[in-house]
């Protein structure tokens, strides 16, 4: 490389886990996909990253949709095991919806979808977005024009297939597009003409493939395939930039179940922000024995320490599960007997005194399930009569789903 791009790319925190990390993913497509071994290219990259991944692939040279929708062999690889992602390329000319129409290949794509299903009902299937060669007229003088044009079709033409299939994009061409847009040489590929990529062009698809599927950053990955460590992190960079800073373009997350929050902390008091989408049942285990099925909630930690909250999303039957760790060690003991909850006196005969360093909602329950008592107002301090109660067991639920106990004497 002549010059240095200068990439800024999106940094995820290193807190974050995906519990759902694909194991088993296979590659179905044509030579694009099988030159330099770029499955295994990808392979090595994950689990140098700590994934454990498995990889297989089917790809005979010069198909396309319009093969891999009549071959038995196709099938009898979505049947061959569970898979937990599916990586598939349309041939080239269906790429840039010069050699079918794009209705014509999405119907075909979508029998492929749907033999996936049936193997493998909570795969995650993504449509592998080529990297086009550069023209020359001469042998020796790319035409950059073409091949930004050429790539624009491709990029169009999958951007249709992946909503008509309701899938997810890996944008490699358009990581190949950001190098070729900054310098128009060959490193991507061999030679002008050739629309195979070199190893280093697969290095890059490999590493597109990784921030796509795991959807977090390449960088850091000292598996480098024979590419030189100085391109390989190139690369890497690119890669990191194009996903994932942009990926509602490429319909990531956009039809899929997926499952990820943020949080912003006061103190002992978490407010966490759900980014899920396409779920229709959730679940947050605080990591503390308090669970809740708020979309958004707001949890108060009772004591300091290290803290692991999963969010479970659930659809048909599948279900993706994100995790952080949350860090209230450095907390002063002070914080939390300011935070803690007091429900007073317990057992009591009249009066029930409820104080909770956050505002709530609150309502009471008795033994048989029954709602007896409940405010929607919103506040820290409740002084509640109890006195008409009947004796016995009840609890105080607040609108955070925290339940306490106590005793009506």
């Amino acid at each position: 490389m002549k010059t240095k791009l200068l990439i800024s790319y999106l940094l995820i925190s290193l807190t974050a886990i995906s519990q759902n990390t694909p194991k088993n993913i296979l590659f179905i497509g044509n030579s694009i996909t099988y030159f330099n071994d770029m499955p295994i290219i990808f392979r090595d990259m994950a689990n140098n990253k700590g994934k454990n991944v498995s990889t297989d692939m089917y790809a005979p040279g010069g198909t396309g949709f319009v093969n891999h929708v009549d071959d038995n062999a196709v099938y009898d690889k979505f049947r061959s095991k569970i898979w937990d992602a599916v990586v598939l390329q349309p041939g080239s000319g269906e790429s840039a919806g010069v050699s079918w129409p794009v209705n014509t290949t999405i119907q075909r794509g979508q029998k492929l979808v749907d033999s996936i299903r049936k193997y493998s009902p909570c795969a995650k299937i993504f449509l592998y977005q080529i990297p086009y060669g550069v023209k020359s007229t001469d042998g020796t003088t790319g035409d950059y024009d073409n091949y930004q044009t050429t790539q624009t079709k491709i990029k169009d033409s999958i951007t249709k297939l992946t909503d008509g299939l309701r899938l997810q994009m890996v944008p490699a061409g358009e990581c190949a597009r950001m190098h070729y847009t900054a310098q128009q040489d060959l490193l991507l590929h061999s030679t002008f003409n050739d629309i195979h990529p070199n190893l280093n062009g697969s290095y890059l698809v490999a590493a597109a493939m990784f921030t796509t599927i795991f959807q977090e950053p390449i960088t850091g990955c000292t598996s480098y395939s024979g590419v030189t460590q100085l391109t390989a992190e190139y690369f890497q960079g690119i890669a990191d930039q194009v996903v994932l800073t942009n990926k509602p373009l490429w319909r990531i997350n956009t039809h899929n179940l997926h499952a990820e929050f943020n949080y912003t902390q006061n103190n002992a008091t978490i407010t966490f922000t759900n980014l899920s989408t396409n779920y229709t049942n959730l679940e947050w285990d605080f990591g503390d024995t308090i669970t809740s099925t708020d979309a958004n909630p707001i949890h108060t930690y009772s004591t300091n320490g290290v803290f692991t909250v999963k969010l479970k999303v659930i659809s048909n039957g599948c279900e993706e599960i994100f995790t952080k760790i949350i860090d209230l060690s450095g907390l002063s003991t002070s914080v939390f007997t300011f935070q803690k909850i007091e429900l007073y006196p317990n057992p009591t005969q009249n009066e029930l005194n409820f104080v909770s360093p956050i505002e709530n909602s609150i309502k009471i329950i008795d033994s048989l399930g029954k709602t007896i008592w409940s405010s929607e107002e919103k506040k820290k301090i409740w002084k509640i009569n109890v006195s008409n109660f009947a004796s016995g067991i009840y609890f105080l639920t607040t609108n955070t789903r925290e339940v306490y106990r106590f005793v009506k004497s």
